[in-house]
């Protein structure tokens, strides 16, 4: 497999595997499928799994983002087009990163906002 054309993806997907909120929730699977959630629902192994993977794609997804804007991308357009990420996927998910302050407004160019990651 040719690793440097998946450099991107690759780093994304390690960023995901190393992030706080997916191996915590990989460590609740356990708990959470033997005796129910902190509210008293029980949950089946394929509705956690389930869980599990919505949370691993959205973080994936903003990592891909991140790195995108640490190789270059300013605007969801080129973000768009170097990660594959459908717009709208980019646009919802930047809310999150700047949220939690991963990425920062850097300007306006004719109408259109630029990011960078957040120093």
């Amino acid at each position: 497999m040719d690793r440097e054309g998946f450099g991107l993806e690759l780093k994304a997907l390690r960023m995901t595997l190393d992030g706080e909120f997916v191996r915590w929730t990989v460590g609740k699977e356990k708990p959470i499928t033997d005796h129910g959630d902190v509210y008293g629902r029980s949950w089946d192994p394929e509705r956690f799994e389930a869980a599990l993977e919505a949370i691993a794609s959205k973080e994936y997804d903003k990592n891909l983002i991140c790195g995108a804007f640490e190789q270059g991308c300013q605007t969801l357009r080129e973000v768009a087009g170097l990660t594959g990420l459908e717009l709208h996927r980019v646009s919802h998910l930047l809310t999150d990163l700047e949220k939690y302050g991963r990425v920062q407004l850097t300007g306006m160019d004719n109408h259109t906002p630029h990011y960078s990651i957040a120093s």
